[in-house]
């Protein structure tokens, strides 16, 4: 892929109170029908109510989609969110939430005008497949007409306001991945306020889905140098502001910080694609039923580790910008990273500091885990199954946790 192309395809707002701008996006771009997609709890907790006065104001017309699972299902979207798009008429949707609802609205958005189940349109795999057989980075369009989209994120992790790609489970909870531009949302308004009121254990697994994207995207052979300018600067935002931020979800300057970095690492995971880590954890969750960014943390320590031989420098960069304090010029080790890496698992309680054996996971479970792993080229380090399985025992049994 030696020509990929690069570039940000959207408009991202960011910033204290910038939610203020959507009355005025909507009018530029002629939207007067919005179906608002929020997950039960966002709402529960006061967070739609001002996007309710904002379109009331302006005679907006608007319907609220919430019913929002923590693993979006497609018969969820076929059957209820798509045809209530439809009947509504809308011009746009509007997610405002995590990753769950920006999923579900991309899965709308992509099904759009066409009578497909959101089963049958591009998935990632063949997709990247298809990229690695072509040498081409450039995904085709599509044959119909798709919704376009404003997310709103209302936490600091997955990134997907900035990405083209969501996570959708079909019937057998089997979580499958729809990639295309035309789900990367037209518009993304990102505002640190909305992330005050989160709870602790979610900003933590939500933070460190972010990082765990950025350090992944950063050491991804799919990477160039203009993803790897993104995710440096949101390793260093995300990585000096997390532990703070954690503490305390209401500091301004740290909401601030991790509003930035999860942009950031969007843009740069949307460019670059996934090594080991996110090759691994979505069946995690499928089967233990553990969170998204609670099994991106538990395979960071193991993945620097398994790749500090093919990208040491990299790591080095990393180690300096999350830990400005403890900066050194010579003599990095990998296992100063991992080590730090172990430790801040340990300061977020991620998992509640249980092993994934605590969680019901055998000998089985992980071979169930990895029956669909595969080294794709974007690894640092070219990884066999055999050798990700011998990492994930060891994770499995807590030995990448703090003693």
């Amino acid at each position: 892929m030696s020509f990929g192309p690069f570039g940000v395809k959207q408009n991202i707002y960011q910033g204290s109170g910038v939610i203020s701008m959507i009355p005025r996006i909507l009018a530029n771009e002629g939207w007067k029908r919005v179906m608002i997609v929020a997950d039960p709890g966002v709402e529960k907790a006061g967070l739609i109510k001002p996007f309710e006065k904002m379109l009331k104001d302006k005679g907006v017309e608007y319907c609220i989609f919430n019913n929002i699972r923590p693993n979006p299902e497609a018969v969820t979207i076929d059957n209820e969110a798509v045809p209530m798009f439809k009947k509504f008429k809308g011009d746009v949707l509007l997610a405002i939430g995590g990753g769950s609802t920006m999923d579900t609205a991309k899965g709308v958005a992509i099904v759009g005008e066409s009578d497909m189940s959101v089963m049958d349109v591009p998935m990632a795999p063949d997709i990247l497949m298809a990229m690695i057989e072509t040498k081409e980075k450039i995904i085709p369009p599509l044959a119909h007409k798709t919704y376009p989209m404003i997310a709103v994120p209302t936490t600091c992790g997955t990134g997907s306001e900035t990405c083209k790609n969501a996570v959708i489970s079909d019937k057998d909870e089997n979580k499958l991945v729809p990639m295309h531009d035309s789900i990367l949302p037209k518009y993304a308004v990102c505002d640190p306020d909305l992330l005050a009121t989160l709870p602790p254990s979610v900003a933590a697994t939500t933070g460190m889905d972010a990082l765990v994207q950025a350090i992944e995207g950063y050491v991804s052979l799919g990477a160039s140098d203009f993803s790897e300018i993104f995710a440096l600067r949101a390793v260093e935002l995300i990585g000096q502001a997390i532990r703070p931020y954690y503490a305390n979800r209401a500091n301004p300057k740290w909401a601030n910080m991790m509003s930035l970095g999860c942009i950031y690492q969007g843009i740069s995971w949307d460019h670059a694609g996934p090594a080991q880590n996110h090759g691994t954890n979505h069946p995690i969750t499928t089967y233990l039923h553990i969170a998204h960014g609670d099994t991106c943390a538990i395979l960071l320590p193991p993945f620097i580790e398994w790749n500090g031989l093919a990208c040491k420098d990299k790591f080095h960069k990393v180690y300096n910008l999350m830990f400005p304090d403890k900066a050194i010029e010579k003599g990095f080790e990998v296992q100063m990273l991992v080590d730090e890496a172990i430790k801040l698992n340990y300061d977020l309680n991620i998992m509640d500091r249980k092993t994934m054996a605590d969680y019901g996971a055998d000998l089985k479970t992980i071979d169930l885990i990895l029956e669909d792993f595969f080294n794709l080229p974007s690894y640092p380090r070219t990884t066999t199954r055999e050798d990700w399985k011998k990492i994930m025992i060891k994770v499995m049994n807590g030995e990448y946790m703090l003693k």
